[in-house]
């Protein structure tokens, strides 16, 4: 059985070599998994300019976070954007990346459409087909060139008429724009009810967004009722046109016949005047009447022939004579 050799007899430069070989190992496995993305495949995209995409930032395929920016770098005259999504995607040919706003705080995305059934070629994106939101060099150009074109005394003539007119109502632009600072603070004194109202006219836009389906029905009947009138516009038309005559013609009979009319309606209310102050005698005579009339009814009522009936002593039995 070997025995050990105690550590304070080893050598010190053999121990640290070691020490420093493990070390490395360590160090160079820790920047292997920092940099090597288990799951994920790296792709590249070309973009004009970075417009505010910086390292760490999402990547999204068709706004699902798929993966992120690991790197930005300047490359000619262009940047180069290096990035990983998740292995499960596949960019085709005609792959393409545009960087997008996220917030108005000011973080930023790209986004990823994957197109085209060949595979990209050395999974890198061509700058033709990326774009960014802005870019502030082309902006400052085109207002330069619409700058240019500017006829400086035009320019200046207007400047100097809208001085002079400023100038001119300096006395009236004081009290509007003191109007305009009393309206602001009254509605901010009146914020509540200024919020009301507001919520008043959204609670109403939902309503008419609710009977939205109920308006438009109206609105179709409403159509079909004019459209009927339109087609019948003839027709009434003529029956106005008749019913006038009709009115005329009536005017003029009404006017041809009232000399007629006016004694004929005289001599009617006085029949009628003396019938109501003769009202009590007529009453009592046709209650007088109703018997005889009565006796009457029932003596012709027997067939063609008037009945009558009397007592025996004044008519002589029929074998009378034979007695």
């Amino acid at each position: 059985m070997s025995r050990r050799t105690p550590l304070n007899e080893r050598d010190p430069f053999k121990v640290g070599l070691i020490a420093l070989l493990i070390g490395g190992l360590i160090a160079g496995a820790v920047v292997l998994f920092s940099v090597t993305s288990f799951g994920t495949t790296t792709y590249t995209a070309e973009l004009e300019h970075t417009a505010g995409l910086r390292t760490g930032e999402e990547v999204q395929v068709h706004g699902v976070p798929k993966g992120e920016v690991t790197d930005i770098a300047i490359e000619d005259e262009h940047v180069l954007v290096t990035f990983t999504v998740d292995s499960d995607i596949e960019l085709g040919a005609r792959s393409r990346a545009t960087v997008k706003v996220a917030t108005l705080l000011g973080t930023h995305y790209l986004e990823i459409d994957p197109q085209g059934s060949a595979a990209l070629a050395e999974d890198r994106i061509p700058l033709e087909r990326t774009s960014v939101p802005y870019n502030l060099q082309d902006v400052l150009e085109k207002s330069a060139e619409s700058l240019d074109e500017l006829d400086p005394q035009v320019l200046a003539e207007a400047l100097t008429a809208m001085s002079d007119t400023l100038g001119a109502s300096k006395e009236e632009i004081g009290p509007a724009l003191q109007g305009v600072a009393r309206l602001s603070e009254m509605v901010s004194r009146r914020s509540d009810e200024v919020g009301a109202l507001l919520e008043a006219g959204a609670t109403v836009t939902e309503q008419l967004s609710d009977s939205s389906e109920d308006i438009v029905a109206l609105m179709k009947q409403t159509t079909l009722v004019v459209t009927e009138v339109t087609a019948r516009r003839q027709a009434i038309h003529r029956l106005l046109v008749e019913t006038r005559e009709l009115s005329r013609a009536l005017t003029a009979v009404v006017r041809a016949t009232n000399g007629k009319v006016n004694p004929a309606l005289t001599d009617l209310n006085e029949v009628l005047t003396t019938l109501n102050q003769e009202d009590k005698q007529l009453t009592e005579l046709l209650r007088t009447m109703a018997p005889a009339l009565r006796y009457v009814a029932n003596a012709t009522g027997s067939g063609p022939y008037l009945g009558l009936y009397l007592d025996p002593p004044a008519i002589p039995a029929d074998d009378w004579g034979l007695r």
